[in-house]
């Protein structure tokens, strides 16, 4: 975990998904009557039937998701449970997703069993040997192989924060190479696991308003549109490690406490049609734009890393407390699991693990480093947390969840309902052949005419297509 110093790099986000091509056909023309001859029913429908086969491929790049909670498990401490103990407290508290740091042997062998989804990480340096086809399949039967079915491990974080140290940037490009080879030996093993990277906020050079945010030209070609290529390519997640809370403590003049713990009640930011009430929405929101302007608006987000700490660094007091940490993951759990994504991209679940299972002390960095744990390494809470998004009766001076985004933003992303045609484009054309006779259409077609007629064709038609649309929705409904 970095401490992020550039408070402008605070808005961070980017994300296009399936949700958007999504549509809700509500269309409502009831100020016209129509009849269609019937001769062109099987013409919709199997055009309708090929409209789906296409798209959604396109729009089902991800798996279906459930809308639970991951933690992150680090072991950086020497008071701590075993790998079995921790194992069984993880899955007491609800919570299905894990991220370990590193394919600890004892640790993976205690997950397994456990049906607890595993993303497992390795270190930067481990990366530059992986650029080698044989030491990149070796690592996949020494770390992943011997433990598969058994631990459901879904994803391999290869490197966490690796573009925030300018010194390492030759290990940069070696980054995606190691991940291709990683897969490649993974489907020569018929494993479907994922790979992506940790990465950080300051891979962004601009930041605010979140519409403008910029990815730092030394990532941006070289590194990051290959790796976005590469994830786009395996349908897999752009994993961020996003902290408000060092936002707050850096630039708390300018950045509002409530703003930061998901308690504000009126927008913050207002960017075009996007109205922000929580920095973490414009922090995600300004990475979304970063990706979407490289060209992979597409390829969809998790969050690795976040959190808050129950104890302020030196000399630094007012928020570092308790009952702030319960407030923001409080919320941030119910923002998750509401599914309400962010005002870019709106209504869609974000794959989130907070930072930390435990205390733990022996982590550089003093004090507060080694207190963001949700629990003390015995095992009992530091503060309670309802893991499925349930009250947590959190502590907090203002509401502790912000209000709906806006009446016009929506929890799933719905287009407006398009205007009535005009009477040209009710009208066939001249040269149509399979056009309707103008007998079709009934006289007196105008603003103040009824809704669609009750006749048995029209009933017919809007019977194949209603069939078809719930056959699309039912495609389409898991990739949300």
């Amino acid at each position: 975990m970095v401490l992020i110093k550039d408070s402008r790099v605070l808005f961070n986000e980017a994300e296009n998904d399936c949700v958007t091509n999504r549509r809700r056909v509500n269309r409502e023309w009831s100020h016209r009557t129509v009849l269609i001859n019937p001769s062109l029913w099987n013409y919709f429908y199997v055009l309708a039937m090929l409209v789906l086969m296409v798209a959604s491929p396109a729009l089902c790049n991800y798996a279906t998701e459930e809308n639970t909670m991951g933690i992150n498990y680090g072991r950086v401490g020497d008071n701590l449970p075993t790998s079995s103990g921790a194992v069984k407290i993880i899955s007491s508290l609800g919570i299905t997703r894990v991220r370990l740091f590193d394919p600890d042997a004892a640790t993976l062998l205690a997950l397994g069993g456990s049906g607890l989804e595993v993303v497992i990480g390795m270190g930067n340096d481990a990366i530059p040997p992986l650029i080698d086809p044989a030491v990149a399949d070796q690592w996949i039967v020494q770390h992943i192989v011997p433990y598969v079915p058994s631990t459901n491990i879904t994803t391999i974080l290869v490197g966490n924060e690796l573009f925030t140290d300018t010194t390492r940037a030759s290990i940069w490009l070696q980054l995606v190479p190691a991940m291709k080879n990683l897969h490649s030996s993974l489907l020569s093993r018929g494993l479907s696991i994922k790979l992506s990277t940790a990465a950080e906020l300051n891979t962004l050079s601009w930041s605010y308003p979140p519409s403008k945010g910029v990815f730092r030209t030394d990532v941006a070609v070289p590194v990051l549109t290959p790796l976005f290529q590469f994830l786009n390519d395996t349908n897999s997640y752009f994993y961020i490690n996003v902290y408000p809370y060092f936002g707050w403590r850096d630039d708390s003049a300018f950045i509002p406490l409530d703003y930061a713990l998901f308690t504000r009640k009126t927008p913050f930011i207002v960017d075009g049609s996007h109205s922000y009430y929580n920095l973490m929405d414009a922090q995600l929101d300004a990475i979304a734009a970063a990706m979407e302007r490289l060209g992979f608006g597409n390829v969809r987000l998790a969050i690795s890393e976040t959190g808050w700490p129950t104890v302020g660094a030196a000399g630094n007091v007012g928020a570092d407390t308790t009952t702030n940490a319960k407030t923001y993951n409080t919320n941030l759990i119910r923002h998750i699991l509401g599914r309400k994504g962010t005002p870019r991209r709106p209504g869609i679940f974000i794959p989130t693990f907070i930072f930390a299972l435990f205390n733990e002390n022996l982590k550089p960095g003093g004090v507060s480093e080694q207190n963001w744990g949700v629990l003390y390494p015995n095992g009992t809470e530091v503060y309670s947390l309802q893991w499925k998004g349930l009250d947590n009766n959190a502590t907090s001076a203002s509401p502790m969840v912000a209000p709906a985004i806006a009446p016009s933003l929506p929890v799933v992303a719905t287009p407006p309902s398009p205007s009535p045609p005009s009477a040209s484009a009710l009208s066939p054309s001249p040269s149509s052949s399979s056009s309707v006779d103008s007998s079709s259409v009934v006289p007196g077609v105008g603003p103040s005419a009824g809704p669609l007629s009750n006749s048995a064709t029209n009933r017919a038609v809007l019977g194949w297509f209603s069939v078809t649309l719930a056959i699309f929705a039912a495609f389409l409904i898991p990739c949300v």
